[in-house]
Parts: C-alpha cells; structure tokens; sequence
C-alpha cells in the first residue's frame, strides 16, 4: 500500500466545494469530460428560492453541448404563463416610466436564427439545479448535500481537505489534485487564501420577498413576469413566482429606517414594501419566506492559487440587473473544465491552466460593470447612483481600454467576450476585447451557421465539444493533411472537417466562410470550449513544414516550446 493510500480515505481528481448551480455545473462538465468530481455542499437540498430565473442563449448552448437542453425547455415556464418582461412603473398600479427595456426583453428570448441554434431558457434557479445535479450524477460525478468542508490545504502533489457528513458527524481525509472553491459571494477558501477583490464592493442589502396574493382584480387582464418599480418607499423588481397565479416574488433595495435591522427586516417593513409597489395601501398579503442579502459589486484579484480555482459568486459578485451572473459562473465552469481534463489526461501541460484567469477575469469586469451601469440606472433613488455608476464605467475601461471602443451591448456580455490568453493565437494588431457581432477572430466565441449532414440542419456549434476540431474550406485538404500528423505527434484527438458541397457537412449559403473570415483554401482550430485558437485566411499562410503548426498548438496546450 503507497504511503499516500494509507493517509487518506479517498483519492478523487477534483473536489469541488459548493453545490448552487454553478458548482453543479463544474461537477457535470467535468464528467462530461470524463473526469468524475466529488462535489460537497454543506445544505441538504438545491436552492427553494429561484434566484436567477433565465438562463440566456450562450448557456444553453452549454448545457446543449453536454445533452441537456432539452430536458431544461421542458421545465421553463411555459410562455402561455409569461407576460410583460422589463417595465419600470411607479408601482404595479401606477404610471409607466419606461417601456423600452421591456421590448429588448422580449427580443432577448427569442430564437434569432443567426446568432444561435437555441435560446434564452425562462426557469429558475429552484428547477435548474435538481436537472443539473441529475445529470452530474448518472455522468459519474459524485456529489453529497448535507457535506462541508471543514479544511484544507495544498501540497505540492495535491490538496488534502477534511470533509464532514453534517448528519452524522462522520469525516474523511480527501486527497485531490485540484480544488474548485463554487462557494459563493462569502467563499470562505477565498478568505483563506488572501485573495482581495477590487470593483465598488457592497451596494446594499436586498431582500427576497415570496408572497400569496390575488392580483387578478389589480391587472385587469394583464400579465406582467416581471417588471422594475421605482417610487418613495420601494425600489426594486416584482414579478410572478412560479407557474401559480397567486405566487409573487418581490426583490427590494432595503433603505435604513428607524428601529429595523437591514439583514433581518421585520414582517411589518416587507408588508410596506410589497404594498406600495403594488400601489394599494391596505391590500391583504400573505408573506411566505423571506430572504435577506447583500449585493455587490466585485471581481477577485486572481482566479488561481496553485491547485485552487474560484469559479461563480466566489470569483466576482454583480448585481440581479441583466441576470449575468449566475450565466457568468456557468461559463467559468465551462472553461476550466476542459483545461483540467486536458491536464489530467496529460493532454496538455498544467501551465494550461494559467490561462483560466488570464480568460475569465476580463470576461467578468464585462459583466461586472455593465450589470452595476444598469443597477445606477434602474435604481433612481438610491443616494449613492453617481458613485456606482462611475465604479461601472472604471470596471469597464479596464476592458475597453480606449475611449473611441465601442460600447458593450447585451451581446458583448453574453457571447461576445474575448479571450487574450496563451491558449489563443492571436492576430497582429488586434487588441479587440468584445465585440457586439460574431466575427470569427481568434479568442472569440466560435460562430453558429447552420450546415447540412445526411440531409438534416444541423448547427456547426453541434461539432464542438470534447476534442480541439478543425475546419477548413473546400479547398483545405493540405492543412487536414498537416494538422492530422501534429495531434498524432502530440498524442491529442482531434477532429477534422472540410465543409463543402461534396463533404458530409456542406453549407448551402456559404455563411461558414464569411462567418469565419477565411477563403475557401483557409482554416480554423476551435477549442473543446467552441472558441477560437487559431485562424488561417487562406493555403498562402500555410508555413513550410508542420514544425510550425506543432510549435503553435504545443503553446495552445501550455507546453513551452523549447529554445
């Protein structure tokens, strides 16, 4: 027996600590992957309360990748249940202040066939995770409710943590090589760590009001999912909760007042601010739960400490406006995911993992600061809007780099981040961090265009997933030729297409080239994430020798190359 085997009581590749559902996301992913996780979260279930409650197009295209879009559509709130979606009124009763938002709501879940084969799922967070967690698990990912972490620490061939059953009492020594804290905005490993975090820090105390109620008399017909309100007494968001007519939830900035505690407000303050965002002073409500927290405004120094990773709410806080946070959390998972199985299959060297941080930090002071913009403007009354918004336009400079860049839209935040990392060969002259349209460059999220195969459309995105792919025009078979020989010499699966009329995948109108920006005789490399690495316009790039191409993917796979 190793000496190793005898200290502890199990080996695992990753442990990953925190169960929500970005954490629950990792442990999927990962197994997808085939790398099993033991996950532990110290409550015994999945969240009650919804919290996030749409998950945009770029996540479902996550879960698509690993098999699970369809079982999300068929647990969203059917959209015979949804009504207006992004209104600020003075209360539900009173006047409009502004329908814009509500129109872009309701863009945004619409399938647009261009940017995307699926779209927007409307479910909460309460019905996303039990599916995620599902899935985790028959994918062989083992995961314990009801367990905490009670330490760890890191070694230079690993972690070893100490790990309790709640119930019982009982504990085990883990040894890990790698540790994903997905412990939320308070992450204790954090802590433990010393990483700091810069952005405008706490913005204010919220709290989460789920109430019993008839509105039907109140609406007159109308139905409203979800929509901003803004007077005296309340600033926040009311909407339905759940699929019952009778249901609502309420998300309301506290505001200090005599003799109430912010982190504990008592029943009589959320009753005033349920009633006055509905308008009617005495309207009989029942309260069900309520739920205090803080929200901020905040990205950590650094993602990595050596065998540690922060994903989610551990990593960068934001306010509920633009719902990018939990979306944001997914996509880490997503990118570390892959990092860590190359790694542990010793696909790739572990300097790979490097590139995590130096990818979804910048990705994160995006979403940061434009979700705390959209805070300073939806809350008119708050008496700190200039300062916040101010803080936004200091996270985002740090992305935009330049005054004359444009400004980041819904799109940039969602797909259209870019990636600055060794893991991307980058083009000279182009410092673009996000961009507002696909455009096929290296370090952008790979375009969608739909292709033919055995006489059905399918989505070029449907060819990314667990190995690197490459893809060239109809006329690059020497770059199929060169880079077959590399993965081999570099013992990587990857897979290789040639889209054409005559090959199996073909494109009918000619989107792939344009969408990719290369001639028939060019190429691109996307990575398990589908984003690009590497591009090559045209065969006139093609260098002398496959040495070349092998020196470049070495890089892409965190391997130094030797000089």
């Amino acid at each position: 027996m190793s000496d190793s085997a005898t200290k502890h009581d199990e080996d695992v590749p990753v442990l990953i600590v925190g169960g929500s559902v970005v954490g629950l996301s990792m442990a999927l992913f990962l197994a997808w992957h085939g790398i099993p996780a033991l996950l532990v979260e110290r409550h015994t279930t999945t969240s009650i309360h919804a919290r996030a409650g749409g998950f945009n197009a770029r996540t479902m295209e996550l879960f698509r990748q690993v098999g699970i879009e369809s079982a999300i559509f068929a647990q969203e709130t059917p959209p015979e249940h949804l009504g207006e979606m992004g209104l600020r009124v003075e209360s539900l009763t009173g006047k409009v202040l502004d329908a814009t938002e509500a129109t872009a709501h309701q863009r945004a879940s619409i399938i647009n066939p261009f940017a995307s084969p699926t779209r927007t799922a409307m479910i909460g967070q309460d019905k996303l995770e039990p599916i995620v967690r599902m899935r985790a698990t028959a994918a062989g990912s083992d995961i314990r409710f009801g367990t905490e972490l009670v330490h760890f620490e890191q070694q230079v061939g690993g972690i070893t943590a100490l790990i309790r059953d709640r119930a019982t009492g009982q504990e085990s020594r883990i040894h890990a090589h790698y540790l994903v804290a997905a412990d939320g905005n308070r992450s204790a490993i954090r802590q433990q760590l010393g990483i700091g975090s810069y952005g405008y820090g706490i913005l204010g105390q919220w709290v989460s009001i789920l109430f019993q109620m008839d509105l039907s008399e109140v609406l007159q017909g109308r139905k409203v999912t979800l929509c901003f309100v803004n007077n005296a007494t309340v600033d926040g968001i009311l909407g339905q909760s759940g699929a019952s007519r009778d249901r609502w939830a309420l998300f309301a900035n506290l505001k200090p007042r005599p003799g109430e505690r912010l982190d504990a407000p008592s029943e009589a303050y959320c009753l005033d601010l349920v009633r006055a965002a509905i308008g009617i002073a005495d309207q009989p409500v029942k309260i069900v739960s309520t739920l205090s927290w803080e929200i901020a405004s905040r990205v950590a120094e650094r993602y990595q400490q050596n065998r540690v990773f922060l994903v989610g709410d551990a990593a960068h806080v934001m306010t509920t406006m633009g719902a990018f946070g939990a979306n944001t959390g997914i996509a880490d998972a997503h990118n570390l995911a892959w990092k860590l199985a190359r790694v542990l299959k010793k696909q790739a060297h572990e300097h790979l993992l490097f590139t995590y941080g130096q990818e979804r930090q910048p990705a994160a002071d995006l979403a940061v600061s434009v979700s705390t913009g959209l805070y300073a403007y939806r809350l008119p009354h708050h008496e700190q809007r200039e300062a916040i918004a101010r803080s936004a336009q200091e996270m985002l400079m740090r992305v935009r780099k330049s005054p004359d860049a444009p400004q980041p839209t819904a799109f940039s935040v969602i797909s259209g981040y870019r990636y600055r990392s060794a893991a991307v060969s980058h083009e000279n002259g182009d410092d673009v961090i996000f961009e507002n349209e696909p455009s096929g460059r290296p370090g952008t999220r790979a375009p969608h265009v739909w292709l033919r195969h055995n006489g059905e459309q399918r989505s070029i995105l449907d060819l990314y997933g667990r190995n690197f792919v490459l893809l060239t025009g109809p006329n690059g078979q020497c770059w199929l030729e060169m880079f077959a020989k590399v993965a081999s010499r570099l013992g990587l699966s990857m897979d290789l297409y040639r889209i054409g009329d005559d090959q199996p995948y073909s494109d009918g109108e000619g989107s792939f080239l344009a969408s990719y920006g290369i001639s028939d005789s060019g190429a691109v490399l996307v990575r398990p994430d589908g984003f690009l690495a590497w591009r090559a316009q045209n065969a006139a790039t093609l260098p002398v020798g496959s040495d070349d191409i092998f020196t470049g993917l070495s890089r892409l796979l965190g391997y130094v190359p030797h000089h």
